[in-house]
């Protein structure tokens, strides 16, 4: 397949609702501050993370995502949560309802975040979880999968 997997699956249904499988991660600082990117399709700050492409794994996926999403090269430490149950509106009129792997994520190497920029990354920038719940985020699951992490509770279901 030349496309990547939603255009082709778009090319067949439209902007119907359909389920995605998206994965990414949560990478903090030494502070403990969680890193977010400004999203260049909402504006708005969200964890890094994408969807899944034909035969990547959710793992394979997380880690691909955030690397193009934010220069970092990582793995994971470990899966936090599976997130099944939320519903994305998107600029163009596509709607899905989208199933979610949050991996909690370590830099390789050393990194420098100040100058990555692209159409999918405005900005990166780390948070507290203070600064965090006065944002705009792009989506709320985003902001139950941080409350999450930072409590260190993770309910099944979502």
């Amino acid at each position: 397949m030349t496309q990547d997997y939603i255009s082709y699956i778009r090319s067949k249904v439209g902007h119907d609702k359909i389920m995605l499988t998206f994965a990414g991660g949560i990478l903090t600082d030494d502070a403990g501050r969680i890193l977010l990117q400004k999203r260049g399709d909402f504006g708005k700050w969200g964890l890094p993370g994408g969807a899944m492409e034909l035969g990547e794994s959710s793992l394979e996926t997380a880690i691909r995502e955030f690397a193009e999403e934010t220069g970092i090269k990582v793995t994971a430490k470990r899966l936090l949560n599976v997130y099944t149950n939320s519903e994305h509106h998107y600029l163009n009129g596509d709607i899905c309802q989208s199933i979610t792997f949050i991996y909690e994520m370590v830099a390789e190497e050393s990194y420098d975040i100040s100058a990555h920029r692209d159409d999918e990354s405005l900005e990166l920038r780390f948070f507290t979880k203070e600064e965090i719940d006065q944002l705009a985020l792009a989506f709320d699951s985003h902001r139950l999968m941080i409350e999450e992490y930072v409590s260190g509770s993770f309910a099944m279901g979502h």
